[in-house]
């Protein structure tokens, strides 16, 4: 199966649009979370199967570039393979394309395999690089190295959340792509209506679960810029210990 790259077609619907009627970066994230577990549950290692025995995928960073948003109605295809299985992580690329196959976005990932029962990384199985179709093609060429966070009390923005049921997926934890909800909620109110989110970087470092309360800060790098960058970082409200970290970069829409 070299080479052999997963499609999915998707349709972006009223609910996944801003006010500008672009689909949001949320949803993106979301269509690439339904495309890797389409691809797992098409070579037989779904969700079902991989929780039977005690396995999961944890998704350890995202680094999201998107050159337009697709808008409502429009038609979209995720184009997603594995680019390398390395003992327990595993490197997942994505590219988002429109119908007339332009590619108008493109994602890389690293995901750790994982043992539920031991709490532990659990090796990759050597069969999986020929079920899955290993291709060592990356969408974008980054070597995941760790991403600044946030020194304390710094920071223009800053919010704390509750974790609601609806953020809890099937692992238990808050669903990965929702860390984006808390931290765009923060970013000031002039970047967030003259710009459009270009660039994402996200480095997840401890799952959160229902009812805790969990603080969002953001940092801006570059105000005045054409470019502005924003730092980011969520930790719970009680401990101070770093859930996630990120980075976006913004351009005027």
């Amino acid at each position: 199966m070299q080479n052999q790259k997963f499609r999915m077609e998707f349709v972006v619907h009223y609910h996944e649009v801003n006010p500008e009627e672009q689909a949001t970066a949320l949803t993106l994230l979301y269509y690439l979370e339904d495309a890797a577990i389409a691809h797992s549950e098409s070579v037989g290692y779904g969700l079902a199967q991989l929780k039977a025995e005690e396995l999961a995928w944890l998704l350890n960073r995202w680094h999201l570039q998107m050159d337009r948003y697709p808008k409502l109605g429009e038609k979209v295809i995720i184009e997603t393979w594995p680019s390398s299985f390395e003992r327990f992580y595993g490197r997942r690329e994505f590219l988002i394309k429109n119908m007339t196959q332009e590619i108008i976005g493109r994602a890389t990932s690293l995901w750790i395999f994982y043992n539920i029962a031991t709490k532990r990384p659990s090796r990759i199985r050597t069969e999986f690089a020929e079920v899955y179709g290993l291709d060592p093609l990356r969408a974008i060429d980054d070597p995941f190295d760790p991403l600044q966070t946030i020194g304390a009390g710094a920071g223009e923005g800053e919010q704390e959340f509750s974790v609601r049921r609806s953020d809890i997926d099937t692992n238990g934890h808050v669903n990965n792509a929702n860390y984006l909800q808390w931290m765009l909620e923060v970013v000031p109110e002039d970047i967030f209506q003259n710009n459009q989110l270009a660039s994402l970087e996200v480095q997840y470092k401890k799952e959160t679960s229902y009812g805790l309360s969990i603080r969002s800060k953001c940092q801006i790098e570059g105000f005045d810029q054409l470019q502005p960058e924003c730092r980011h970082v969520i930790f719970l409200e009680d401990s101070g210990q770093e859930l996630a970290i990120a980075k976006t970069v913004w351009v005027r829409r």
